[in-house]
């Protein structure tokens, strides 16, 4: 009993120990910010600082409201955003103990041995910041960092013709509503997701509206995206070369049109007032390689164009982000973007019309869906994708 009682005690000490260690204090962390902010330079055009209004707690974190001074360009902080991260983890690099590591811990004669393992152990743990500007300058620290992997359950689907394209760090499912949001572009160096989106998307699709749901995939990766849905019933056109896909293209083309004659001459904005339940989806995988084939490139605008109103909504992807892949008609037409990390600021200007693509962190499916605004998403991985339109429930 007496070894129990002194172990009990020991490791009440050694949590204890370790939170005075590890914990973060906010009014530390807030003479942080000042002080980052008058070595870097962020202050006023007259030379006022920035001046605090109040700070919040939350899960996981603190909220910092700071008052802008007058003439602040508010880019200086949002282009270098590491810098305020780098400063506030100067001091919380590592981490001694953790909750969790109690669990490790077995109650025998090695006690000592496991609770000195567990102390000399340097664990890692990064603070991240998220700004937001309203008026007044809002910073968000993390004391954590967002998980890096999401796994995919069929919660997650939902009705309609609306699919998940992510959640946020507190956990909140980031929705995209194809029919407010009609179309879609999806961007990012390769093997950071794309492909897995688009899947996700297709997979959630048939699944909510079998009936409804109608699709052309025009997979230019050889067909190594979208190979296991060409059966589907729900496929009508299937394309996996630049020629093919651009005589494909014509034939949508001649369909989106009937089906946009229809509409706007009985009197109606869209499929949706006119009380049409079907939808067509477009996916172009690697639509970089349609850039030499200008008509194609010209009908993927006129889908961007005019498909809102016929019910033909496109979502262009592509690992390879410039003005010529990504015609600025195009773009103008496309409110919503999904972008995972990209090697260049301009690369990330191309997409979203901001920089932020190039400081996601080196995690697959991290990306940033825009949508009027931007919000830094965890897209689900599938570890089990559809592998048979036989799966598809139809009742």
């Amino acid at each position: 009993m007496f070894f129990s009682i002194a172990s009990s005690i020991l490791m009440a000490g050694v949590a204890g120990y370790s939170y005075l260690q590890t914990s973060s204090s906010p009014i530390n962390d807030t003479e942080k910010i000042k002080t980052i902010f008058r070595n870097s330079g962020w202050i006023g055009a007259n030379g006022e600082t920035m001046r605090l209004h109040r700070k919040s707690k939350f899960k996981n974190g603190t909220e910092y409201v700071f008052q802008l001074p007058l003439g602040f360009d508010r880019n200086k902080i949002e282009s270098n955003k590491q810098i305020l991260e780098d400063g506030l983890n100067t001091r919380h690099k590592y981490l001694l103990f953790q909750p969790s590591d109690l669990l490790t811990i077995k109650l025998d004669k090695t006690i000592l041995r496991q609770i000195k393992t567990i102390l000399t152990t340097k664990k890692i743990s990064k603070k991240e910041v998220v700004f937001d500007f309203d008026g007044m300058l809002r910073i968000k620290v993390y004391n954590s960092p967002m998980p890096p992997k999401i796994e995919w359950n069929e919660s997650m689907l939902l009705k309609n013709f609306k699919v998940i394209v992510g959640y946020t760090r507190e956990g909140k499912p980031i929705v995209h509503d194809f029919d407010k949001a009609k179309h879609l572009i999806i961007a990012g160096a390769t093997g950071y997701g794309k492909s897995v989106a688009m899947k996700l998307f297709v997979t959630s699709l048939i699944h909510q509206e079998p009936i409804n749901t109608k699709l052309s995939l025009i997979d230019l990766k050889g067909g190594s995206a979208f190979h296991r849905y060409k059966d589907c019933k729900q496929v009508e056109y299937y394309a996996r070369d630049p020629k093919e896909a651009e005589q494909t293209l014509k034939k949508i083309q001649e369909r989106m049109n009937s089906s946009f004659k229809k509409v706007v001459d009985n009197g109606y904005k869209d499929v949706k007032e006119a009380g049409i339940k079907e939808r067509h989806f477009v996916f172009i995988d690697e639509a970089a390689d349609l850039a030499d084939y200008p008509q194609a490139m010209e009908i993927i605008t006129d889908i961007a164009r005019r498909g809102r109103s016929a019910g033909y909504y496109l979502v262009f992807c592509t690992q390879y982000p410039t003005i010529e892949v990504i015609p600025s008609q195009t773009k103008r037409n496309i409110i919503a973007r999904l972008c995972y990390v990209l090697d260049t600021s301009i690369a990330s200007n191309v997409v979203l019309d901001e920089a932020g693509a190039e400081d996601l962190p080196d995690i697959p499916g991290r990306g940033i869906y825009k949508n009027l605004r931007s919000t830094i998403v965890q897209t689900p991985f599938m570890i089990r994708l559809m592998t048979s339109c036989k799966e598809v429930h139809h009742d």
